[in-house]
């Protein structure tokens, strides 16, 4: 009895303890207007202090709620309800004040003023198919830009070249309030803005106009993160200037200035410096042989693994600037453009290995010693207006033109050999140079759409144009000594001459009609034409005349090519408040002339296609959801894959076209779900890609007696591709901070005949990543990630030949910084590859430390002195597997120099009719890119052209 009365006397004690040390809230839910009860509304309690969640309810059927077991202090208490304004309520819970009463709260679709109730929103958000984040509840460094505000979001991943990846797919476009910048590179706008210009991320897989306008998925989705900015920030000026000096005599030099006034925004960029900082995406216009010339073999497909060090190979000099330009002309117009000017100058180094798989003993290897030049000259505008007619009207004209140039030179020496006693077979010394130039009208359409009186019923013109120009013209020598069948040596001492022209018509008629009260149909008609003239021609040195006058045909390959294309399509489309789904199927008639004009060879075929599509959605709850996309795409043989005619570019590998190719045809199965716990902050994306190709275009190789290769085209089934990616992401309480877990499998299977024998390659990555970034108040910031991989590749012809590589790899940093302007932070970043041949078994440790000081008002001043690569280990390292081939690489890169930075940080913005500058020397930039005055809305405040509000 004596132990029982002391187990209840226990079980007082602790509940009259509980009662001293936690409170209680209640309340009840009310809809503001029919006064009806809000059942299921959620109500969070969260701590103040860091907004970690303390307990959660939901409210009963008459709407009343009651929470429990809430520990003394501030807590911070937030009602949801779908439809309805949240809204949030800072309580002090103590023994004075343990049973709080909040009586009757009214909830309106409007912003409702409840006293000091606010409007909240949770830092994360599902809605639909769009991932929301608020930057506010990510904590950056100082001077920050937005990509370190996106290295701490759930799902991002933002690569050392700036790439950006979000559940696993590569981000193609970011908007900043729906609209493009700088065109459709991302790293302008995530390396131009900071993060205290930020109010939200989006992320989403955006449509095309034409199926944002007619409600049907035509399968054309871009990966996009769109850049919300701050009310307060939208008039004013913000930007930073950078000035750098290092040792070995290295610069690093750039600025960045925004101007906001009403709707109309400008941005102005440049930078200058020899330190492999390029803030644009290199896009190439094409043409010209040069640096593609020496020994080597052909893959066909494949993909690479393994990439670490530095982002890019060689030392690049940078020297490029810009001009964003945004504008609603009137209440229907909105106009926005850029141009860009760059000029990036490569010097890189290289060393490889290449495995040319082929049958029995009788593989090769490739051991190639490499150094090039690139120099290059770029122009590029990009221009959209778009004009709301009327209600029923509107107008879209995107017009994009680029002009480049360039100087590659290149010199290489291969050795290859083979056999049992791997004996050589060939050496190769070769140098090339030459000159490029041409320009590129891309991407240009123009879109007219008319919606009817009846809703749904809609009609739509879309005419899409493109042409481009290149001439290209250099000299190739190359010394081959061939020791099978019998040694011998020759010289190639060549000049080419190469120009290409190709135009691009694609209209595009779409109409759509309801056919009841969820469904809809649409019928869609496109027209193709493409035409491209290329003339390649190859002369070589005449010795008698001491000119380059003797046509070589072997060399030489120009053709006229011509496909016109018709393409019907029907689709069908059902949407309900759970799911959606689009159902569609047509036919595509090809027609394909080539006359290859060096041979006199024509080659004509017909295709008739069949172009099926499903696009399925489900929506379990709002933050919750499945979707599935199929398509059926034809792939065309190439004119080169085409044209039964022998080329070669280095005279011991040749190439012969295969007309009776067939087209390949690509099924497409993607399978995305999303699922995202309110309460507890926890995300899981999930992702499934799958391609099976039919009828794949692939490589029939046979082994010439001097180790060179004949390689022509044909058809196998039986090439297909599975990746996976599953992100499980959730916030630790103490420290605060966010754990994401990732794994990502990909599996590709690709096929060639080797001497007439069928090789299957099989490659496959298994990586697993763990990411922390850390979310603290104090001044103290650190990220860390680490990933293990492994690469298993097989082939069926030759089992010794299987590998098994590896790469492990983790990247540190942190950020110590006090109140009165001292920053101490540093970057580790360590990569090790293994199981690869001798000698590229190698491993990369960066470290790059600084200490800083900043100065000035409101710090907007900093100089900063840093070392980067200490050790001195910096290197590029690559692998890469097709169906024939194994490639291993390194190559040169910026290793160990000291840097004295001074960086100035400019924010200027209006508030209630003054200028709140931060950071601003007096009489600095004043008047800068002075415009009209007007009320806010710079950025166009998302309007337009991309997503999205507040849907």
């Amino acid at each position: 009895m004596s132990k029982v009365f002391t187990l209840l006397a226990f079980i007082l004690v602790c509940a009259s303890a509980s009662a001293q040390t936690t409170g209680t809230v209640k309340g009840k839910l009310i809809d503001s207007v029919s006064k009806q009860s809000l059942k299921d509304a959620t109500i969070t309690i969260l701590d103040a202090r860091d907004s970690t969640l303390e307990v959660f309810g939901l409210a009963q059927a008459d709407g009343s709620f009651v929470i429990n077991n809430i520990s003394f202090g501030d807590m911070l208490l937030q009602v949801k309800f779908s439809g309805y304004e949240p809204i949030s309520r800072k309580i002090n819970f103590s023994k004075a004040n343990a049973n709080v009463n909040l009586g009757t709260i009214y909830l309106k679709q409007a912003a409702n003023d409840l006293g000091n109730v606010t409007v909240t929103q949770s830092s994360i958000q599902m809605k639909k198919d769009t991932l929301e984040i608020s930057a506010s509840a990510f904590k950056t460094k100082p001077n920050a830009v937005a990509e370190d505000l996106l290295k701490k979001i759930p799902g991002m991943e933002v690569g050392k070249d700036g790439t950006i990846k979000s559940q696993g797919e590569t981000v193609q476009r970011v908007l900043v309030d729906g609209k493009r910048f700088f065109g459709d590179d991302p790293r302008m706008a995530t390396r131009t803005l900071p993060p205290d210009v930020i109010d939200k991320i989006q992320v989403f897989d955006d449509l095309s106009d034409q199926s944002k306008f007619s409600g049907f998925d035509d399968g054309n989705r871009v990966k996009t993160v769109n850049i919300t900015t701050k009310k307060d920030r939208k008039k004013g000026m913000f930007g930073k200037a950078v000035a750098g000096i290092g040792t070995d005599g290295r610069y690093d030099e750039s600025f960045n200035f925004t101007r906001m006034n009403g709707d109309r925004q400008i941005t102005l960029q440049g930078e200058a410096n020899d330190v492999n900082k390029q803030n644009f995406r290199q896009n190439n216009i094409g043409g010209g042989r040069a640096g593609g010339f020496g020994g080597g073999g052909g893959g066909f497909g494949g993909g690479g693994f393994g990439g670490g060090g530095s982002s890019s190979s060689g030392i690049t000099k940078v020297l490029d600037g810009g001009l964003n330009y945004r504008d609603v002309w009137s209440p229907k117009i909105d106009a926005y453009g850029s141009y860009r000017y760059d000029m990036p100058n490569t010097t890189s180094e290289n060393s490889s290995r290449t495995e040319n798989i082929l049958t029995g003993d009788s593989s090769t290897y490739n051991n190639s010693v490499s150094s090039s030049i690139s120099r290059n000259e770029n122009h590029r505008i990009n221009f959209n207006f778009e004009d709301r007619i009327d209600s029923n009207n509107s107008l879209i004209f995107r017009p994009n033109f680029a002009i480049q140039t360039s100087n590659p030179t290149s010199t290489s020496s291969t050795q290859t050999t083979g056999g049992k006693n791997n004996t050589p077979i060939y050496n190769s010394t070769s140098t090339s140079s030459g000159f490029n130039s041409g320009y590129n009208i891309s991407g240009t359409n123009l879109q007219l759409r008319h919606r009817f009186a009846k809703r749904g019923r809609t009609i739509s013109l879309d005419l899409g144009f493109a042409a481009s120009e290149t001439y290209g013209n250099g000299n190739n020598y190359s010394v081959n000594s061939y020791f099978k069948p019998f040694v011998k040596t020759d010289t190639i001492n060549q000049h080419y001459i190469d120009s290409s022209r190709s135009v691009n018509f694609n209209p595009t008629v779409s109409y759509t009609e309801p056919i009841g009260k969820n469904q809809m149909i649409e019928l869609r008609y496109s027209y193709n034409y493409n035409h491209n003239k290329t003339i390649n021609n190859t002369y070589s040195f005449d010795n008698a005349a001491q000119k380059f006058s003797k046509f070589d045909s072997l060399f030489s390959n120009s053709y006229d090519y011509t496909s016109i294309s018709n393409n019907v399509n029907l689709s069908w489309r059902m949407q309900k408040p759970k799911y959606n789904v689009n159902i569609g199927s047509g036919f595509q008639f090809t027609d394909l002339n080539s006359d290859n004009l060096t041979k006199n060879v024509i080659v004509k075929r017909n295709y008739v296609n069949f172009t099926p599509n499903l696009n399925f959605t489900y929506n379990f709850t709002r933050t919750k959801s499945l979707r599935l996309f199929y398509n059926g795409r034809t792939a065309q043989p190439s004119t080169s894959q085409l044209q039964p005619i022998k080329t070669t570019s280095d005279s011991i590998n040749f190439q012969v076209g295969n007309p009776d190719l067939k087209p390949s045809f690509n099924n497409s199965i993607r399978i995305l779900f999303n699922s995202f716990d309110p309460f507890t902050q926890r995300l899981i994306f999930a992702t499934v890609n799958a391609t099976i190709t039919g009828s794949d275009i692939v490589s029939s190789i046979t082994q010439n007696p001097n180790g060179g290769k004949t390689t022509t085209y044909v058809n196998l089934p039986g090439t297909y591709n599975l990746a996976g990616y599953f992100m499980y992401g959730f916030p630790i309480k103490n420290p605060k901070s966010n754990l994401n877990l990732q794994t990502n499998i990909d599996y590709r299977r690709s096929q060639s005949m080797l001497n007439k024998v069928l090789n299957a390659t099989s490659s496959v990555t298994y990586r697993e990543t763990l990411k922390w970034t850390t979310n603290l108040k104090n001044n103290f910031d650190m990220n860390l990630s680490t990933s293990y991989e492994i690469n298993p590749i097989r082939n069926s012809l030759s089992a010794n030949q299987n590998t098994n590589y590896t790469t492990a790899s983790m990247a540190a940093d942190f950020t110590l910084y006090s109140n009165n302007g001292w920053l101490l932070t540093s970057d580790f970043d360590y990569t090790h590859y293994g199981n690869r041949p001798a000698g590229y078994n190698t491993t990369v440790f960066l470290i790059t430390p600084a200490i800083a000081k900043q100065f000035l008002k409101n710090k907007a001043g900093e100089l900063r002195l840093s070392c980067f690569d200490v050790l001195k280990q910096n290197k590029a390292v690559s692998s890469s597997a097709t169906a024939n081939q194994i490639t291993n690489s390194i190559s040169n890169n910026l290793t160990r120099y000291f840097m004295l930075t001074f960086t100035y940080n400019l924010r200027s913005f209006g508030q209630q009719g003054q200028n709140r500058r931060e950071g601003m020397m007096p009489g600095m930039m004043r008047g800068m890119f002075n415009g009209r005055e007007g009320g806010g809305g710079g950025f166009n405040n998302g309007g337009g052209g991309g997503r999205r509000g507040n849907d």
